[in-house]
């Protein structure tokens, strides 16, 4: 382990800014915070006082962050990169696409920064590919709140195998051959984010078709055969076909189509 690693350091303010300006980043307000409950729930106050949309919170801490389906996500101070957007959507645009706008965003910027080979598994998880097997690192949750959308964000950064939740879980550190800062990867991840929101905030179709085509060239669930465990407890199989223009995951079972707008997806082997 480098001595980059070694070093849980808070997240430093100024470098972040630096890493903005340099990408021309389109959304530069930055909040950092040290320990918060979660970054949403700074957000959410924030869009109370009619905070600008593109805004977004930081935090070197979480002491109750939450994940998808009501899970929680525990990491020790400073190993993880934690961040919530602001966005306030076009009302009468399809909201399905954010989570996989967010998932496409951090892997884009994960990709550009690691030349590791990335997938994402539909809506939103980030999959590290190696020797065949999958290892997840990063989890986004949606909140709407009124006309606001909140794209919160969660990237295993710096834990050791030990630390990490489940096997099947991985973090940057074990993922990187060489030091990537942690204000680097946000820059990276909100620049691309702004970049992809803000063309298909002013494009005439919705979604935009290369937005639809880049998701789908990046997704590792589509033409694979799964079992979805959907919110409630149904559990049903299939093959994944494709995502609907609304961004739900169409399915082929034996009784026909199903598409899947929420749901724990896991390859069938």
């Amino acid at each position: 382990m480098t001595e980059f690693f070694k070093n849980r350091a808070p997240l430093d303010a100024q470098r972040l800014a630096h890493e903005l300006h340099i990408r021309q980043c389109l959304w530069q307000e930055a909040v950092i915070k040290d320990e918060v409950t979660s970054t949403n729930d700074v957000a959410q106050e924030l869009i109370k006082d009619n905070i600008s949309a593109g805004t977004f919170v930081v935090a070197n801490f979480q002491t109750n962050g939450r994940g998808r389906q009501l899970r929680t996500w525990e990491a020790p101070k400073n190993s993880s990169i934690f961040v919530s957007i602001i966005l306030k959507p076009n009302q009468e645009r399809k909201l399905g696409w954010i989570p996989l706008m967010t998932g496409l965003a951090l892997l884009n910027a994960i990709s550009i920064e690691t030349r590791k080979q990335v997938k994402l598994k539909w809506p939103n998880d980030l999959i590290l590919v190696e020797n065949k097997k999958n290892f997840k690192f990063a989890g986004i949750l949606l909140e709407k709140h009124d006309e606001y959308v909140i794209a919160g964000v969660g990237i295993n950064y710096n834990q050791s195998s030990s630390e990490l939740p489940i096997s099947d879980a991985t973090s940057l550190k074990n993922i990187l051959s060489q030091e990537i800062s942690k204000e680097v990867i946000l820059a990276s991840f909100i620049s691309e984010f702004a970049t992809i929101w803000e063309e298909g905030k002013n494009a005439k179709d919705w979604p935009a078709p290369s937005l639809i085509r880049n998701y789908s060239d990046s997704c590792q669930t589509l033409g694979q055969q799964i079992t979805a465990h959907i919110p409630g407890g149904k559990t049903v199989s299939g093959k994944a076909l494709e995502i609907s223009p609304e961004g739900e995951l169409v399915l082929v079972t034996d009784k026909g189509i199903l598409k899947l707008n929420s749901a724990d997806i896991h390859l069938e082997h």
